[in-house]
This record gives structure tokens, sequence and C-alpha cells, in this order.
């Protein structure tokens, strides 16, 4: 236990975030459900074996015989393509997953110095995943490694990731408490930088709970426990004046910088085989609201529906006024049919 705590305490210091890592298209969503949900939840179960992206000790036997794919269209042209598969460990009580992450950024003209076009190139993040789940009782723990890296041109960055977390699931109620860490780990790179390349290390706890005789399911997740300010405090845009005429930066309190690490989710539970989706992300918000005005930065909505052996979600992220982000996700059972979810 010393030995794990003294690992994250490295990594806490040394992998940072705010554009300050690299392959930070792990932080992604990776199905319309977390889209839809507020991108960092790890308590909310389903079916989609693609959840172990999100927290491997979601891998449970829900999961067997799931496949899945998700396509999310996302900045700037770019597509973001997750697939996964889920099946039973041999005669052992576990479960495993694989899983596949891809973010293309297209073909892009290479020029020399003075602008001449003298061909095309192309860039691309990509992971590839395998996870282990293990129920005990009301509990399950998981673990997943992933290979990762990113090329631009003959450029690349490389290396391996890992995520293990638990979660508790009450025997008879509708709740569910966990915690996960995601993106320990290191990279490497052919080429010399000004910095150390680092994962973009996230810590995150939470809890999902259905109210009795509510037919809503609430998802509250903290995010990035691993660094309290998660606060960019530009100083040539956020300040005041002293009675000298001099600059002072903004003061942000407590109750902001705690809120940046929360994101919030419901499901209503409109039938067995439809639900509408609502998340809000509070950091999202703050960092992407326009100066004027927020308008709906940092909602996001969507939608789940089952069809016999399918399962489709779609999920749509508000990042500044009219501009997002949409996910649409399509599970499907390969033998004899989902397991049955509480509701």
């Amino acid at each position: 236990m010393a030995f794990i705590l003294a690992m994250l305490t490295n990594a806490a210091f040394a992998q940072q975030t705010g554009g300050k890592s690299k392959l930070d298209f792990l932080v992604l969503p990776t199905q319309a459900k977390s889209t839809a949900l507020g991108t960092h939840h790890l308590t909310a179960s389903g079916n989609d074996p693609a959840l172990f992206l999100q927290n491997p000790s979601l891998l449970d036997s829900t999961k067997t015989d799931n496949a899945s794919v998700n396509l999310m269209p996302y900045l700037a042209d770019t597509k973001f393509l997750n697939l996964a598969y889920a099946g039973k460990a041999g005669k052992q009580p576990g479960v495993w997953a694989v899983g596949l992450q891809y973010l293309n950024y297209g073909t892009m003209q290479e020029t020399d110095d003075i602008g001449n076009v003298i061909g095309e190139f192309r860039a691309a993040d990509y992971g590839l995943s395998a996870g282990y789940g293990h129920s005990l009782g009301a509990f399950t723990v998981g673990g997943s490694i992933k290979f990762v890296g990113a090329s631009v041109e003959a450029y690349q960055t490389y290396g391996l990731a890992f995520d293990w977390g638990a979660i508790f699931k009450h025997p008879r109620e509708d709740f569910s408490v966990g915690f996960v860490v995601k993106n320990m780990g290191f990279l490497k790179q052919n080429f010399n930088g000004a910095t150390t390349p680092v994962l973009p290390l996230d810590i995150r706890a939470g809890i999902t709970f259905k109210p009795e005789y509510m037919p809503v399911r609430v998802t509250v997740t903290a995010h990035h426990l691993n660094r309290f300010d998660m606060v960019y405090n530009d100083p040539a845009l956020f300040f005041t004046y002293d009675i000298n005429g001099n600059r002072l930066p903004r003061k942000v309190g407590i109750a902001e910088k705690l809120g940046r690490h929360l994101s919030l989710g419901a499901e209503a539970l409109i039938h067995n085989n439809f639900r509408l989706l609502l998340g809000y992300d509070h950091l999202r918000r703050q960092e992407l609201r326009l100066s004027d005005r927020g308008a709906l930065a940092g909602f996001s909505s969507g939608m789940w529906l089952r069809i016999k052996r399918f399962e489709v979600s779609y999920g749509r992220a508000q990042y500044v006024s009219g501009f997002g982000s949409s996910s649409l996700s399509i599970v499907m059972n390969l033998k004899k049919g989902f397991v049955k979810e509480p509701y």
C-alpha cells in the first residue's frame, strides 16, 4: 500500500492537466452515454463493454459477449472511433475486454520553409487496451493496460498507460460508489522535445444512485483529485486594479476551485427500453464559455434505446455557444441477449 501511495504522489506532481500533457484523447468519452452524462462518470453501469475504458471495474457479467462501436465526429473535422468487446475469462469468474481508440486528424499539406507545398502527411492518436474485472460479492475490482501513441508525419510519441479501480454495488438498492486511477504510466518520443512527455493522469471518485419511487438515476463524479487547483487564471484577461492603478490577479474562491472538479449526470427512466440523459461539467463550462455569456457551454444531453439485441445511444456535448460535438454508440449482444439492468 505504501508503494502504491508513493507512486500516486509522484505521478500527481509529474503529470499535469490543462494542455500540458500528451495524448489527451485518453480523457475523451468512449461512448455516447459518457458524452451525455458529463464525460467523467465511472460508476454508471450498462451493457457497453467500452465502459471499461472509463473504469475497468465496470467489467462485470453484464458485458459478457457484447461488442460496441462508437463514432464521435470531433473538432475541426477530426474523427474519434472506439471499438470494444468483452467476454468471460474461461472458467474463471472474471470478465476480460479489449478496446481500440483512434483519433484521426486527417491528411495535411507539408510545406517547406517558404510555404511551397512539397507533399502530404497524416496525424493520429491511438490506443489499444486490454482489461480485466473480477467481482467479489458486492465489490468489483479491475485493471487495464493500454499501449498508446501519437504520430505526426515521422514524429511519434508512444508508451504504456494503466488504469485500475474498484466499485461497490449495493446488493439490494440501486446504489454504486467507486473510484478509478486513470492513465498512470510513461511515454517516450523519437524526437528531442523541450519537455518530457507526460500522460493525463486523472484520479476520480463517484457515486450513482436512484432515489426510491423516483424514475431518475443520478451520477455525481469528482475528477482530477490529484490536482486541487484547476483554474487557469490568465493574468492578461482576469485582473482588477488597486487604488494605485496596479493590476491585481483575480482571486478564485475555494468553492469555485472545488466546483471545477464536479461532473453531474442524470438518467430519466422513461421505459425499460428508453431513457433520456442529461449532464453538466462545471470545468468545461468555466473554461469554454464566452466572456459575455455562457449559454449551454458545459451541458450535455442524449438518449438511450434498446431494440432486441441492440442498444443505440446518442450524446451531445456543448462546448461554446452554437458549437459542440455528438457521439453515436451501438452495442450488440452476440449470443443470448442482454443481461437485464435494474430499472
